[in-house]
């Protein structure tokens, strides 16, 4: 039989286990949410590159629809962790107005012009379940070739 302070001891060692399991749960939480923040970081950062890059491919020579997108996806897809999210891209015109790539091929010198890119991101957190997100860069542009 134990005696009332063998007993005390016991629960203490048994209350210290409880206490180191509560905090590496959260300290796993927490790390678990910094690699993610990350590559959301990552991602936006890849899209912003990828879009500025292809926003003065397209200034130069607005028919190169194709090639812009393409630079795009190449520059998330080199610096991204894990998988590689599908990119959308959008023209618009000075007014914010949505346009179609043969609008911009068709445009004359100093037609200004705005590309959106966006990408899907889905956090993976244990424990938590986040909704998917979707990372979205503008950047202007201006038509630089003569007719």
């Amino acid at each position: 039989m134990l005696t009332p302070r063998l007993a005390h001891k016991r629960l203490e060692k048994g209350q210290a286990a409880v206490e180191l399991l509560l905090a590496l749960l959260i300290l796993v939480l927490v790390t678990y949410a910094g690699i993610e923040l990350s590559r959301g970081v990552a991602i936006r950062q890849a899209l912003d590159s990828g879009t500025a890059a292809s926003v003065r491919a397209l200034s130069l020579d607005p028919t190169q629809w194709t090639y812009s997108s393409n630079l795009v996806q190449q520059s998330v897809q080199q610096n991204v962790m894990g998988t590689n999210p599908a990119i959308t891209m959008k023209v618009y015109d000075s007014t914010a107005t949505a346009r179609s790539a043969a609008w911009l091929s068709g445009s004359p010198f100093s037609t200004g012009f705005i590309l959106e890119s966006s990408a899907p991101f889905q956090a993976d957190i244990p424990f938590l379940t986040l909704s998917p997100i979707t990372i979205t860069v503008r950047h202007w542009g201006i038509v630089e070739r003569y007719p």
